[in-house]
Formats: structure tokens, sequence, C-alpha cells
């Protein structure tokens, strides 16, 4: 997608839906979970803005770290570094604590992000965090991302083509509107 077009997220946690603003004024310790595509990295790199932060890899930051202190960290892929190293979450997290942040913020897919891993977030930061799942794409914001990338078609007839060859599942996804352009 074009990365100077954004659709602000929301994201459910339990039977709780927040924007992205109301997610950080809710919890300064979060959890995003979403399966691959389902805009993560996009998110991640948003709320990183508000916070006046930039993103840092899960692989880069459980090898190096931050060189600032006190800061927010907003750290993307965590399942990327959990394929690699199975005890990734601890290198990641005793980085995070010695860096003494307001906020952290992590970013995995759902299949990488357990109750072990929530665990050892407490233990090592002393908060459990606010795990969310980010919501997929509603009909009014997948239309607003097909006009963004096709201009002059009609969506409704997208989307009816779509479903006669049993795609819809794929309309909430992001990257499926890259396919089209």
């Amino acid at each position: 997608m074009n990365s100077t077009f954004y659709l602000p997220r929301k994201l459910l946690s339990s039977d709780r839906t927040y924007t992205e603003e109301a997610l950080l004024t809710t919890s300064h310790y979060i959890v995003v979970l979403a399966e691959p595509g389902g805009g993560k990295t996009e998110l991640m790199g948003s709320l990183a803005q508000k916070l006046g932060v930039a993103t840092v890899a899960a692989n880069v930051f459980g090898h190096v770290g931050t060189n600032v202190d006190s800061c927010p960290l907003v750290i993307d892929a965590f399942d990327e570094l959990a394929k690699v190293d199975q005890t990734g979450i601890h290198k990641l997290l005793a980085n995070a604590r010695r860096a003494n942040p307001t906020h952290v913020i992590i970013s995995s897919r759902s299949s990488e992000w357990d109750n072990a891993a929530t665990s050892a977030f407490e233990n090592f930061l002393g908060q459990r965090p606010l795990i969310v799942r980010l919501c997929e794409f509603d009909e009014v914001e997948q239309r607003a991302i097909f006009d963004r990338h096709v201009q002059d078609e009609d969506f409704s007839a997208f989307k009816a083509e779509v479903a006669r060859f049993g795609l819809e599942a794929l309309l909430p996804n992001p990257p499926v509107f890259d396919i089209i352009r």
C-alpha cells in the first residue's frame, strides 16, 4: 500500500474496542496480535509516531537494545525473533527492562505469543500487558482502500467478483488491495 495513505486502526481486547489514541491512554504496556498481512507493521509505525519515537525490529532490539533510556519502546515483529530464538522474548524483555521505558508496545503474530510470553513480560517489566487484537477492516474501510488504489472503478462490482470466487475472507486483509493495483 502507498505509505502516505493510512487508515487508523481499531483494536479489540475481550469485549472492548479501542482506537489507537484510546489504546495509548489506556495502557503503557501493550501486545498487539494479528495474523500475517493484518497491518501490524503499519499500526506500529502509527503508534510510534504518536509517541514521538521510531519502531525497532524485535530481532535488532533483542540483540542490541537501545541507547536511549526512559522513552517509549515500540517493538515490531516479535514473531520473527521467536522463530529464530525461543529464548528471544527473555533477551528482548531484559533489554527493555534495562531501558526503563515509559511504554512498551510489542507486535506479534497470534501464533507466536502465548501465556508464557505474557508471563515473561510481566516478570521482566512488572506489568501485565494489555493484549489486543487488530480488528479487520470493515466494509467502509475496505471501500476507502479500494477507492484509493483504483479510481473510477466500482467497489460493489469488485466485491461481487471476489464473492463469485469465494474469496470474501481476503477483503479485510490489507495486502489484498495491493493485488488490484
